[in-house]
């Protein structure tokens, strides 16, 4: 029996595009399905009548955890009666692998990336022998190739470590932990919290010091916050994305998404 009762059209529903970069690595592309839409905050996202229909007939599902992604907390816990769909939660398993810190965007932490995967192609549907065999190798060039990156980007950025920059939020702490540079500070903690007079008024002091090189906005929020703070003061902006918003799902896409955020902190940092 086990997870697959029907192998030719199981879905697998995953909360975030992150993690469907994450699973296309091993998974077929045409049977992943993604709750929060590009250009969307899972934030603050309410869910649709159409999302509730793609939860309620996903085979597996794999989610941030209900720190993340709160709106969909009563499905999970619905489903621990209910056995039909099986959910993967990922904070747990970071905790588990005893590497959560405070930052929710768990996403972006490589070591839990290759546990989910190496977790994903044990649910592959593949019926035949090799190719389970090519999902595992799937899986191992994914590992290796992650690996990979995290010694280039760490090498890579090495020089500019020392470069100060500030974040729109706090959400790249297992990124930049991996690759060992540092944000200088954030604009706020979270996207739906505004900051308060005083910490502004300390991040424009850091900015008038010329402690930092640049700030780097997000594509899903609104700039008028650091165009606020940045108001006047001749500082490079950039731009990262958490969300992966460009991404389109292939094998090799989370490495590629992860290595553009790496050449975009070298390009401003310099």
């Amino acid at each position: 029996a086990g997870f697959f009762r029907r192998p030719a059209v199981a879905r697998f529903l995953v909360s975030n595009k992150p993690f469907a970069l994450i699973a296309a690595a091993t998974f077929p592309v045409d049977q992943i399905d993604i709750l929060v839409p590009d250009g969307m905050s899972p934030h603050d996202y309410s869910l649709r009548p159409s999302d509730i229909v793609k939860i309620r007939q996903a085979d597996k599902i794999l989610w941030a955890g209900d720190h993340m992604e709160p709106y969909l907390a009563k499905f999970a816990a619905k489903s621990v009666k209910d056995s039909k769909t099986e959910w993967l939660d990922a904070t747990h398993l970071m905790e588990d692998m005893g590497l959560y810190g405070s930052d929710p965007h768990v996403w972006l932490s490589p070591e839990l990336a290759i546990e989910i995967s190496k977790r994903i192609a044990e649910w592959h549907p593949a019926v035949k022998q090799l190719d389970k065999e090519q999902v595992q190798k799937d899986h191992q060039d994914f590992a290796n190739g992650l690996t990979t990156l995290v010694a280039a980007s760490k090498a890579q950025l090495a020089p500019l470590k020392h470069n100060g920059f500030f974040v729109f939020h706090q959400a790249y702490d297992y990124w930049f932990k991996a690759i060992d540079i540092e944000q200088l500070g954030a604009f706020t903690l979270s996207p739906e919290r505004k900051p308060g007079a005083r910490h502004v008024q300390n991040m424009r002091n850091q900015l008038q010091n010329k402690e930092v090189t640049c700030v780097l906005s997000e594509p899903q929020f609104s700039p008028a916050l650091i165009n606020t703070v940045v108001n006047g003061l001749p500082i490079q902006q950039g731009e990262l994305d958490h969300l992966a918003g460009e991404s389109v799902l292939t094998k090799t896409a989370y490495i590629e998404w992860l290595s553009d955020m790496t050449k975009t902190l070298a390009e401003w940092l310099k």
